[in-house]
């Protein structure tokens, strides 16, 4: 098995742009709607890290956001980066295996985070304080159809330091 070389500059340019988005996001885009639907983009820096970069990016990236989202949202503590460490994972070693790194990729990969998130977010938090499963769903799924028209937002951006990257050799 070899080893995956990491680049920091890539990295730190990855935590720059994932705290340039959660400010917007937790600001900007908090109060905006879509039919009474959030655009959530965070989670589309895992799905595009591990699918540009592979599992260990996508692991770091995971950690970064997932401690983000402790931070801003509701939930168990500790769950998100253990969430998105996971996903992060898993999404890198299936873009190694099975995706191609190409934009619907990113696509699908984004919205089954956005739907497993939301699936895990009611049982773990939302169920104990009596939130209706049909409603949690039918938010989870808009949210995820949104977030997944404006992951060009973060997938573009991902792409063109992943490539500056590789192009260097790391």
């Amino acid at each position: 098995m070899q080893r995956e070389q990491i680049s920091i500059p890539k990295n730190i340019l990855y935590a720059v742009l994932i705290l340039v988005f959660y400010a917007l996001q937790t600001s900007l885009l908090r109060s905006l709607t879509f039919r009474g639907y959030h655009i959530d983009l965070l989670p589309c820096f895992v799905a595009a890290a591990a699918l540009l970069d592979g599992p260990a990016e996508g692991v770091i990236t995971g950690v970064m956001v997932g401690m983000l989202y402790d931070l801003g949202y509701p939930g168990l503590d500790g769950m998100y980066p253990l969430f998105f460490l996971l996903y992060g994972l898993v999404a890198g070693n299936l873009s190694r295996s099975v995706l191609s790194r190409n934009y619907i990729s990113a696509l699908m990969l984004t919205f089954l985070e956005m739907m497993v998130l939301g699936v895990l977010r009611f049982f773990l938090y939302l169920m104990p304080h009596g939130a209706s499963f049909g409603l949690v769903l039918q938010q989870t799924v808009g949210g995820a159809l949104l977030t997944v028209a404006f992951a060009f937002l973060v997938y573009w951006p991902m792409g063109r330091i992943s490539r500056r990257f590789d192009a260097r050799g790391r």
